[in-house]
């Protein structure tokens, strides 16, 4: 039975381990100064090589013929731990020995001395998985092992170890092997078993596998079995939505935009993941972003020769802006991959983000803010309220000065909007106000506050209200909305209800008690629609006039005596109240 390459070429000392530098060194040089711990915890990412360097440790602590730091390999301690069959260097599965009852078997045999070794070593792999009674079970032994005993622990996440664990422990940080250290190995690997390869193939197979050169070397196992390791092999395994794949995307994305839909959607039908295809595409994108913005930064990005070509190249044919924008918007749809929706979905909402040239302008709903002095834009005087110098409106070049707080500016304005409306008010606090030939520009730094300084009333209440510095302009990154003057609002119609009738009492006045040389003053005819509809309007009238002054209401009612002749009191009862004032 073949061996699996990542097997094979498994490191077995300390100088064929692959970009864990950091760690190698702290471990040697406790071996050459014979003070090795007795508690290692080794945390990294999958792939990266604890458990290895966690055999490799051991076998130099137990070496019978060691070289310097290095194990000889040879011996029968090093054979048997290389083969797993030594009685001294213990391996356990944390995630399935988690059990309090497994970490009692391991302190019931911690106390017997090493058979033919010089430390019983016991390496505990994916230690976070152990329950929380293992731990507490393990705690004492940890802190106070016999003097014969090492324990090693791997984990993938050192935060979920208990905080008792690790301060018992040497902690260890193994990093993500970069993808040169990976395309180096994978490359001596292709030498030594004789495989024809490209470059190229093995730079995409060392950026697929994400810092791990376990899963690199499972990768190039696939590959092979199909034949030579080529790019359109290794293209047609991933599934496409490759580096060399994307890069091709991008220049016909620039050369014929019609056809960036369809080179997207052949990634999809090639069974490409969504989330991986707008990953390579953002790994991508940001490149050329940088590259646009700094040319000397090829030299940081691991990349290969022709990739770095191909930026440099590729580049100058895109602005910061543009690419800034299809960054904001694979963020965007990447987000929504992550979620599992549908992949043409995800397509159509990518391609509402960009336009069919490669001038690509802000979608309203973007939230970035480039720099106004690096964009042109081109408005007419129409669109800044000022009148047409001829028949037709002239474009009007603009750059926009760059944006800086102009502090005096800013108060003036403030002071001027503090007595009007208090909505603006608090707005103008998020401007960045400045002046743009007789326009006054006010470029909003949240794009709340300048949807609602936008809005028709408000937008020509800023117009009236800062009218002696010119045409008003609301700004927010590339959006430019001119606020209208003269705005008129429609006219509601005045209708009354039973409410409106409190608020204009009648002029009406009931009787009163009047004395004789007193004459009634005629009452003030009113068009029918403003008199009181009922009884309860009459009602509110009264009761508002008994307020405003001390006035007795007396209401005419009908008695009737035994005759059965009905007469009037009301007469009766002024002459009682009159009695009564004196």
């Amino acid at each position: 039975m073949s061996v699996s390459l990542y097997r094979k070429y498994r490191p077995q000392n300390f100088a064929s381990v692959v970009g864990q530098k950091s760690a190698v060194d702290v471990l040697t040089r406790s071996i050459e100064r014979n003070r090795a711990g007795h508690a290692y915890l080794f945390s990294g990412s999958r792939g990266c090589g604890k458990t290895s360097v966690a055999r490799i440790f051991a076998k130099a602590l137990n070496c019978l013929s060691p070289n310097g730091f290095e194990p000889c390999g040879n011996c029968r301690n090093c054979l048997d731990i290389t083969s797993g069959d030594s009685l001294d260097v213990i391996e356990i599965d944390g995630a399935s020995n988690n059990g309090v009852e497994n970490i009692r078997g391991l302190k019931e045999n911690v106390t017997l001395a090493p058979f033919n070794s010089r430390y019983k070593i016991y390496i505990i792999d994916e230690v976070h998985m152990l329950s929380q009674g293992a731990f507490n079970a393990l705690l004492k032994t940890l802190e106070e092992p016999p003097e014969h005993v090492i324990f090693i622990m791997a984990t993938t996440e050192p935060h979920k170890v208990p905080v008792t664990i690790r301060s018992r422990c040497q902690h260890i940080p193994f990093h993500s092997i970069t993808p040169d250290d990976i395309f180096t190995r994978l490359e001596y690997v292709c030498q030594s078993e004789n495989i024809n390869f490209e470059p190229e193939a093995l730079r995409e197979i060392a950026r697929q596998s994400d810092g791990a050169l376990r899963d690199a070397l499972s990768l190039l196992e696939q590959v092979t079995a199909a034949g030579d390791v080529t790019v359109e092999r290794v293209e047609s395994i991933f599934g496409a939505g490759s580096r060399p794949a994307f890069e091709r995307w991008v220049k016909g994305l620039r050369e014929n935009p019609e056809g960036a839909y369809g080179g997207l959607k052949a990634m999809f039908d090639a069974g490409a993941s969504a989330v991986r295809v707008f990953e390579e595409m953002f790994s991508l994108l940001r490149d050329l972003w940088l590259v646009s913005k700094w040319k000397s930064i090829t030299d940081s990005l691991s990349l290969s020769e022709q990739d770095k070509k191909f930026l440099i190249d590729e580049a100058p044919n895109w602005k910061t802006e543009e690419l800034h924008l299809m960054l904001e918007a694979v963020l965007r749809i990447l987000t929504q991959a992550r979620s599992g929706v549908r992949n043409d979905i995800l397509l159509g909402m990518f391609m509402l983000f960009i336009e069919k040239t490669p001038q690509y302008s802000a979608p309203e709903n973007f939230s970035i803010r480039p720099k106004p002095q690096s964009v042109v834009q081109t408005v007419t005087r129409e669109h800044l309220n000022e009148p047409a110098s001829g028949t037709a409106a002239e474009p009007v070049n603009i750059i926009p000065a760059p944006v800086k707080e102009d502090t005096a500016l800013k108060e003036e304005l403030l002071k001027i909007s503090e007595t009007g409306n208090f909505l603006l008010y608090c707005a103008m606090f998020d401007a960045r106000p400045y002046r743009r030939d007789n326009a006054l520009v006010l470029d909003m730094e949240h794009r709340y506050c300048y949807e609602v300084m936008r809005v028709d009333r408000n937008a020509a209440e800023l117009s009236g209200m800062f009218g002696e510095y010119g045409n008003v302009v609301l700004r927010y990154g590339l959006a430019e909305y001119p606020c209208p003057k003269n705005f008129q609002p429609l006219q509601e119609q005045e209708t009354q209800s039973p409410v409106d009738v409190k608020a204009k009492p009648s002029a009406r006045k009931f009787p009163s008690a009047q004395t004789e040389n007193e004459q009634a003053m005629p009452e003030p005819e009113e068009p029918e629609s403003k008199q009181a509809p009922s009884v309860f309007g009459d009602l509110v009238n009264s009761l508002r006039s008994v307020g405003l002054k001390p006035e007795v209401i007396v209401m005419k009612h009908s008695v009737s005596d035994d005759t059965g002749i009905e007469a009037d009191d009301t007469d009766n009862l002024i002459e009682e109240e009159d009695m009564n004032d004196d």
